[in-house]
């Protein structure tokens, strides 16, 4: 994708459709649910339209419009049968509009059934959703583990929803919002962007914002604080391709660590959750690193080591020493500030609960 998107499932409860838009741009997003009919208001407040129900002849209609960002074409498709008329559906929307996506996120199902549905509909963006907050975390990073891959092997962007407030619906149908919400929707989204998401979506409006009001609730304040650094980091990860992702122990399900000969290593605090190691590469083939941190609940410290690149390599692929030199992202600012400027073997840094930093590292080889 050509940027990064930020996302909500559904609008403000609203009838003025300006005010509306107002409230969804101060909230961070950047792509809306939208009546095309009224899609001619969106550039004002920069905004892109994410149309539900496309036909065709709208797709035709709205195809040149520059506030177009995609189509919403369905929700959790169930079972495997129902996937090829949506290729065929999706195939007649690209027959008159080429350049926009169309969209169909899935349920968290993973195996044969994930593999048939990248055949069989061909997806330009892989969208899925998984609550760990209201589902449990046994298998969020099992499933993320396996939808990046997925993603990869079909060279298409992963987008992944995550629930605008970690509270798990009572039996009253309350959902208040917890004191550590804000540290656990942090966690959501960093652990999803070391795993190379290209798309936040947050599920739903319901959750942001007050019923019948352009007011965020608690929790939507919360996604809007996280939406505002998506804005500056967005802009960055969009043209990042995802090489790796580790964890250090203890490790969830379905992960791994990073191997010895690899030319990065990274350690937390022993008796935390563990950290997530995202490894990325810029199209000048400049190298990132991303860290999130699995535990919402307590900072970690985190030292990062550095080890030549070409280590286990037989004696005739060995080149010289390499010397690194890194830079961190301030999310703040926007800009990158130098950790150090000479050769250095690492580096050591605090993650916040459930936060996570970006790197930049610029190999020399000697």
């Amino acid at each position: 994708m050509g940027s990064f998107v930020t996302y909500l499932f559904g609008t403000p409860g609203i009838a003025d459709l300006r005010a509306r838009a107002a409230a969804l741009a101060a909230a961070g997003f950047t792509v809306v649910d939208w009546d095309p009919a009224a899609i001619d208001l969106l550039p004002e407040y920069g905004l892109q339209a994410m149309i539900h129900n496309p036909t065709p002849e709208l797709a035709r209609r709205l195809a040149d419009h520059p506030a177009l960002w995609g189509y919403f074409y369905c929700d959790e498709p169930y079972p495997e049968e129902t996937f090829p008329p949506i290729a065929a559906a999706i195939q007649q929307l690209k027959s008159v509009d080429p350049l926009h996506p169309v969209v169909v996120n899935l349920m968290s199902t993973t195996g044969q059934f994930l593999r048939t549905f990248v055949r069989v509909v061909q997806p330009e963006l892989l969208s899925f959703d998984y609550y760990q907050w209201w589902w449990g975390h046994e298998r969020y990073f099992e499933k993320l583990e396996e939808f990046r891959q997925e993603a990869l092997l079909a060279r298409v962007p992963l987008a992944s929803c995550v629930e605008a407030n970690a509270n798990p619906i009572t039996e009253s149908g309350a959902r208040t919002r917890l004191p550590d919400n804000a540290e656990k929707l942090r966690q959501s989204v960093f652990t999803n962007l070391a795993y190379g998401v290209k798309s936040i979506q947050w599920f739903p409006s319901a959750l942001v914002f007050a019923p019948d009001s352009a007011e965020l609730t608690p929790s939507g304040r919360d996604v809007a604080a996280l939406n505002a650094e998506l804005r500056t980091l967005g802009p960055v990860l969009a043209g990042l391709q995802s090489l790796d992702v580790y964890h250090t122990p203890p490790l969830p399900r379905g992960t791994r660590e990073a191997p010895t000969e690899h030319w990065v290593h990274v350690t937390g605090d022993e008796g935390h959750a563990g950290l997530v190691q995202g490894m990325f590469q810029d199209a000048a083939g400049l190298d990132y690193l991303l860290i999130a941190n699995r535990d919402y609940q307590a900072s970690q410290s985190v030292t990062v080591r550095f080890q030549s690149k070409w280590l286990g390599l037989a004696p005739w692929q060995k080149r010289k020493q390499c010397t690194y030199s890194v830079e961190h992202f301030d999310r703040a600012t926007g800009t990158w500030s130098p950790i150090v400027s000479s050769s250095f073997v690492g580096f050591t840094f605090v993650v916040a609960a459930g936060d996570g930093e970006l790197f930049r590292i610029h190999t020399r080889t000697d």
